[in-house]
């Protein structure tokens, strides 16, 4: 039996029939990882409809909490609002509207610094637009670490604004560790951010962004509220029996 399994919203990541060759018809069964990006890879591949199901990312909610309390997270002196946001540097991330966000934080006199968890080749490119903005000591790129969840006890806000998502494991473990999420209105956040109840959604717009991140730094009661909602869920994604099921 062969699996194939979809991770991102075929559409919008640029996908194509003429790039996949063909090959999905040689599939027993396609799972998309959450319902909002079965549509778009169907629109693609309308023939493959009696074989696509849903299959959630399944995730250790345990492990997270413990790997959180083994080690440390941010290494600096930084005595301010810390912000975090983990993901590969790509252009699905949107990293330059998040440096655009942090620029108007900054201009508005928030005191909070941005750090990033994450490689991709644009990290050379975003190096240099950090530094056109003059926020070298703003928006920090971390690189990737071995473990990510003590960074996301420690931080503040967790921003999650990217262009599109399948359905974002680095977000269901913010969830889990109860951060004050701020994620971009788009496929696969909608189904894990209920907006002002464990999270706040927002367009995918440097002033947006900016507004909705300094809310919850500013009343930290309500930032403490979407982030006890967001604790208490079960996140465990599919049940892997379903491949035995074939």
């Amino acid at each position: 039996k062969k699996i194939a399994f979809v991770h991102v919203d075929y559409e919008k990541a640029g996908y194509t029939r003429g790039l996949d060759m063909g090959d999905y018809h040689r599939f027993d069964k396609i799972f998309a990882v959450s319902e909002e990006i079965t549509d778009p890879f169907l629109k693609v591949h309308p023939a493959m409809k009696d074989k696509v199901f849903v299959f959630e990312n399944t995730i250790d909610q345990k492990a997270i909490i413990e790997g959180s309390l083994n080690g440390r997270g941010f290494s600096d002196d930084y005595d301010g609002v810390r912000i975090l946001t983990i993901g590969r540097l790509t252009a699905q991330k949107a990293y330059e509207v998040s440096i655009a966000a942090m620029k108007i934080l900054k201009d508005r006199k928030v005191k909070a610094r941005w750090y990033v968890l994450g490689e991709g080749v644009l990290h050379r490119e975003l190096l240099s637009l950090i530094k056109k903005e003059g926020l070298e000591k703003d928006f920090i790129l971390l690189g990737a670490v071995q473990n990510p969840y003590p960074y996301l006890r420690e931080c503040d806000v967790y921003v999650h604004a990217s262009r599109f998502e399948g359905k974002s494991i680095a977000l269901a473990e913010a969830k889990t560790l109860g951060c004050a999420i701020v994620a971009s209105d788009v496929s696969g956040n909608r189904e894990q951010i209920k907006d002002s109840n464990n999270g706040l959604l927002c367009k995918l717009d440097a002033e947006d962004i900016a507004d909705k991140t300094e809310m919850l730094i500013k009343d930290r009661e309500f930032a403490g509220k979407l982030g006890e909602n967001a604790s208490k869920e079960e996140i465990w994604g599919a049940d892997p029996a379903v491949l035995l099921e074939m």
